[in-house]
């Protein structure tokens, strides 16, 4: 690991391929490879970035997260993506989330979305963020009348796979979680044909990369 103390590190969590894109405003450095993982480290005005691709899902994403704390001593977590919506929002809307859920852990003794013992929810560290809520879970999801209850019980418009894991694990280590959305489906409107969805998901991938880059460079 490079150390310079005057640098802040972050790591940038990046799920579905479909959503990586070039990252020409960072100054690329090299690639870490370790057992089953591999950062990609840039450096960005001030900063210095460790990218990783966590692959898909909530699993996936809280190895990768917990794997660049370790490694790395990072300060802070930012993660960028696309994700699926009700249709109280538009494809392509950017989001910067403010409560992230599961939607997919029930129990009898504790309130949807929470895991046993842990918190309800957690919360982005942003400042300022949008009054729209989160929820990640093991499905993809893709029928109105699950996203409606969902929205209902825990008033949320937004649905991904990964985020929520992030947070806890951020949370957990009392670490910043930065997450900035940007809708590439709204859940029942669109045909699930898999080359029309991966291209939507690059597309609203890339503008909430865009809007990210926005943010690190004047955090």
């Amino acid at each position: 690991m490079i150390n310079d103390q005057n640098k802040k590190r972050i790591g940038l969590i990046i799920a579905d391929p479909n959503e990586i894109h070039d990252l020409t405003e960072f100054k690329y450095i090299k690639t870490f490879e370790q057992k089953n993982f591999k950062v990609d480290f840039y450096e960005f005005k001030n900063k210095y970035i460790y990218v990783i691709n966590s692959l898909i899902g909530v699993v996936n994403a809280s190895m990768v997260c917990q794997y660049l704390i370790d490694n790395y001593s990072i300060h802070e977590i930012w993660n960028y993506g696309a994700v699926g919506a009700t249709n109280n929002l538009k494809i392509n809307d950017v989001i910067i989330p403010h409560k992230f859920f599961y939607f997919d852990v029930k129990t009898p003794w504790y309130k949807l979305g929470q895991v046993p013992n842990e918190k309800e929810y957690y919360t982005t560290s942003f400042d300022q963020f949008d009054n729209i809520n989160i929820a990640s879970g093991h499905s993809f999801i893709d029928d109105i009348e699950t996203i409606n209850e969902l929205h209902s019980k825990l008033n949320v418009d937004l649905f991904d796979m990964e985020s929520c894991a992030i947070a806890q694990v951020c949370f957990k280590n009392d670490i910043p979680f930065y997450c900035i959305k940007a809708v590439s489906d709204i859940i029942g409107d669109n045909k699930m044909n898999k080359e029309d969805i991966n291209s939507r998901i690059s597309q609203a991938s890339k503008k909430s990369l865009d809007k990210l880059i926005k943010l690190l460079s004047i955090k």
